[in-house]
């Protein structure tokens, strides 16, 4: 069970490929929120799993069977929905894009700790409310609920990078890494957006909207079950994904930087362009221009 899945036809920047590749090969998975088994056919294909599928839903849990070992149709937030896997051990369990659909997310986190194995990990996805969109709506003082999206109108609860650790922790759990899929807002949407609220446009103020936390648009956690006697566990500092933070970010960061010299270099260009002393001058290099072209074309 060392083996992990590596190549995958998703992008790297989609929440079921960054879970599949951490994977191994041969596990035996409990998929919580399986949906129509998309990414159960992944689980099969990549990393040869046997995996047990929970979906609440009916219409689409039969989907799901065409790749799951077995898939059951249960409330997550029922305290007895799990009662008949007791005594059975998985090697990963998975929730994505689950808890913020859950009235009680911490007590199922509590309840699954017994269902893994002593290596065994746990891996979940959650939408980043923090992501910069979201701030640029509320720095309006909007807050609309979507069809989709980090705003779903199903979702109960909502997560920072701060707030997933927290939770995971006070349920018994250590982080061993914290990811994320990337969305990253076009600089003229968001001075666009700061424009119509009278906010000056820097690029300090646009590089804020391009951290890490920003630019999240899902938080991709693994974690394992803390002994009991640890009662706390250290939060893991947000690892910048390289496509997005060291190269996107800087760049724009940069971009923006000179886009602004250019614009204080212009400004400064016609301030002069508009003395006196200028016009002055302008005229004496004409006049001398004219001097020079009657000795030099007889």
């Amino acid at each position: 069970m060392t083996q992990i899945a590596t190549h995958l036809p998703l992008h790297a920047n989609h929440s079921h490929s960054q879970i599949v590749r951490r994977v191994p090969r041969y596990a035996r998975v409990l998929e919580l929120g399986c949906a129509d088994g998309s990414m159960s056919r992944l689980l099969k294909q990549h990393c040869e799993a046997s995996i047990i599928g929970v979906e609440q839903n009916p219409n689409t849990a039969w989907r799901a069977r065409c790749f799951c070992d077995y898939v059951f149709t249960e409330n997550l937030d029922d305290p007895h929905s799990l009662d008949a896997l007791e005594g059975e051990k998985f090697d990963v369990i998975t929730l994505v894009d689950v808890l913020e659909h859950l009235q009680h997310p911490q007590a199922l986190l509590q309840r699954l700790k017994p269902l893994l194995l002593d290596e065994g990990c746990l891996l979940l996805s959650v939408p980043n409310v923090a992501h910069a969109s979201v701030r640029l709506e509320l720095l309006k003082g909007d807050f609309r609920y979507e069809s989709s999206g980090i705003l779903d109108d199903t979702h109960l609860k909502f997560f920072t990078a701060t707030t997933l650790q927290t939770i995971l922790v006070e349920a018994g759990y250590a982080v061993q890494a914290l990811d994320y899929t990337w969305h990253d807002l076009a600089d003229t949407v968001i001075s666009e957006q700061l424009q119509t609220l009278g906010i000056h446009v820097t690029p300090e103020a646009l590089a804020a909207f391009h951290t890490p936390d920003a630019m999240a648009y899902q938080f991709i956690a693994a974690a394992q079950p803390l002994p009991e006697v640890a009662a706390t566990a250290p939060v893991v500092p947000l690892k910048p994904l390289t496509a997005s933070q060291d190269t996107w970010a800087g760049l724009q960061q940069e971009l923006a930087q000179a886009r602004q010299q250019l614009l204080d270099a212009q400004a400064e260009l016609g301030r002069v362009y508009a003395t006196r002393s200028w016009q002055v001058l302008r005229r004496g290099a004409d006049a001398w221009r004219g001097i020079q072209s009657r000795f030099t074309h007889p």
